[in-house]
């Protein structure tokens, strides 16, 4: 079978290569998807760039600790080491399974799973445990299917799960133009929570605009902090979501009124974020971070299975909806990463992996 691996860290989509492999088979628990389509997401190129193991370096666990660094205090999750198989997500059939009743009772059910190296969605097939995939039914297309976790699962647990944002509250959103934020907009509606979009210009107002959402902020064009003053009559927002972080990340705690809580969950601006200690003191603000799969790996099963519920019910509903402008072929996984880094991007990158 085709994969697409590294042999090393590199910040050069040209230094994925497709090779060949044989076809894994699946353990007990397990199931053998033949993929469809995976997308391009900033989290693969976490990956590709080694961002995430960097950042575990730092980590109290991995420090004087000699070899692997891992992305638990338990040392059971290790960052992974080239080569390996890229890809976070995607759709497949399932061809075959391992032992186990709910296993086989996959058998030829289409399904969405998350995946992440060192065996990623980016092969023809992938095996993975059978509760870590999700049945989807004939009204969600492969497209969306294929991009159930890695957003849709994010948008849902911030808003519902970490924040838990009360109706009427406003909730501030940094790069709202992108997948997620449009996603948390479409919540809004449903939920009855208010949202202030932050984009640095125009291209995305008219659609959040369409979508619903409640006031929106240009930062090339407008201050920030003033806006929001203006917006929230001078009250700030009790909740914000930051993908960005360096001085944009600074900015949001200014705009977080008495008891706000902010929560980081990206690093575009790849800087630190710039922040005045008093910013947080004076409005007893909070500010924590999140990352999806450290979050999964402190809830209880139970609680993982009413979210992966409630995300495929929304996800029917079409409130994750994602455009897709552009499908590559798993050959040309090179061109696919390098289109997906575009500055301005505003639609998602496919691979057509079947």
């Amino acid at each position: 079978m085709k994969s697409a691996v590294i042999e090393r860290i590199t910040r050069d989509p040209a230094d994925i290569r497709v090779i060949d492999k044989d076809v894994p088979q699946p353990g007990a628990g397990q199931i053998l998807v033949k993929m469809r389509l995976s997308p391009v997401n900033p989290s693969d190129l976490n990956y590709l760039h080694g961002t995430y193991h960097d950042a575990l370096q730092r980590i109290i666990w991995n420090q004087g600790q000699a070899g692997e660094v891992y992305f638990d205090p338990d040392r059971k999750k290790p960052s992974p080491k080239p080569p390996y198989t890229l890809g976070g997500e995607g759709v497949g059939i399932v061809e075959a399974t391992g032992s186990g009743f709910f296993a086989k009772r996959l058998l030829g059910k289409r399904v969405a799973i998350a995946g992440g190296p060192p065996t990623g969605t980016w092969q023809e097939y992938v095996t993975t445990d059978a509760v870590r995939a999700v049945v989807l039914p004939d009204s969600v297309s492969d497209e969306q299917g294929a991009m159930f976790f890695v957003n849709p699962v994010t948008a849902y647990v911030l808003v519902r799960e970490v924040l838990k944002v009360p109706k009427g509250s406003w909730i501030l959103i940094t790069a709202a133009g992108s997948a997620l934020g449009k996603s948390i907009v479409r919540m809004s509606r449903i939920y009855g929570f208010k949202t202030l979009c932050v984009v640095r210009s125009s291209a995305h107002c008219d659609e959040l605009r369409s979508l619903g959402a409640d006031a929106i902020v240009e930062t090339d064009s407008q201050d920030m902090i003033l806006e929001v003053a203006n917006i929230t009559a001078g009250k700030g927002v009790g909740y914000a979501i930051d993908c960005i972080g360096g001085e944009l990340a600074g900015q949001v705690v200014q705009c977080l009124g008495m008891g706000g809580k902010l929560v980081l969950y990206g690093t575009l601006a790849n800087a630190p974020m710039s922040l005045t200690i008093r910013d947080l003191m004076m409005p007893v603000a909070t500010i924590s971070g999140f990352m999806l799969p450290n979050w999964m790996l402190q809830q209880s099963p139970l609680t993982l299975l009413k979210v992966l519920r409630k995300v495929k019910k929304l996800t029917v509903d079409g409130v994750f909806d994602t455009n897709v402008t552009d499908y590559y072929p798993l050959e040309d996984v090179a061109a696919a990463v390098s289109a997906s880094m575009q500055a301005g991007r505003t639609g998602k990158v496919m691979l057509r992996i079947g």
